[in-house]
């Protein structure tokens, strides 16, 4: 039977929405409080590892458009110099948020879904960008051991975050290393995330990143944009 065009795209109002270049793709888990149950806590090791080469399937699956990638918890931002399907606010959004649902379901061998939202930004902004995040990969991890300790020491979960919201971020800091943990000697990915990017014509899974506010962090940054650059003029 021959296909008749009803012209559905004139239903599409948000078709045409194009972004610019550069920009983010931020995905998001949904729902990963279920996710998480049985995983360890404040951190689980395999989950990193799941959320890292769901990561890495995508650098290898869309080739060198992604110049680079910042993860922790269930977040996962993708810098783009160049915009992916000509800028499409829709397509990035669907296909980014589709393709890491499914290669993380594979990874956890269950069903999860993620969202996903594009963030336009100029070149100046990406260190900005990607520094505020992992600001927030720090409070994200303070919180967490938190309140694991707090749960730990029998309160439930209502009587912990109410405990939490009522302390600074260098309280909880305190109360932490009081119960016996010293934060800044955790895991460096626990504290600063995750960062995928390509190196010597690999993808590379950086489990220990510097700061990216720090001079250090902002000379990795420098070196795995211009080595992107370099390699989209080959």
């Amino acid at each position: 039977m021959q296909r008749i065009s009803t012209k559905s795209t004139s239903w599409e109002i948000y078709s045409g929405l194009c972004a610019r270049a550069p920009l983010v793709a931020r995905a998001d888990g949904r729902g990963f409080k279920k996710v998480l149950e049985g995983c360890k806590k404040p951190y689980d090791i395999d989950f990193a590892r799941s959320m890292a080469g769901a990561v890495e399937s995508f650098f290898l699956d869309f080739g060198p458009t992604p110049v680079l990638a910042f993860a922790f918890s269930d977040e996962i931002s993708l810098v783009f110099l160049e915009a992916p399907f000509a800028g499409r606010v829709e397509k990035i959004d669907s296909l980014i948020a589709g393709f890491l649902s499914a290669a993380l379901s594979l990874n956890l061998r269950r069903p999860v879904s993620m969202d996903c939202r594009t963030i336009p930004l100029c070149r100046a902004e990406i260190c900005s960008y990607l520094a505020e995040r992992q600001d927030e990969t720090w409070r994200n991890h303070v919180f967490s051991y938190g309140f694991c300790m707090l749960r730990e020491e029998g309160l439930n979960q209502t009587q912990a975050m109410e405990k939490l919201r009522g302390l600074s971020e260098p309280e909880i800091h305190e109360l932490v290393f009081q119960m016996g943990i010293n934060l800044a000697k955790t895991p460096i990915w626990e504290r600063r995330g995750i960062m995928v990017y390509r190196k010597s014509g690999r993808v590379a899974v950086d489990w220990e990143i510097p700061l990216i506010s720090s001079k250090e962090g902002k000379a990795l940054l420098a070196e795995i944009i211009e080595s992107a650059k370099a390699g989209s003029k080959r």
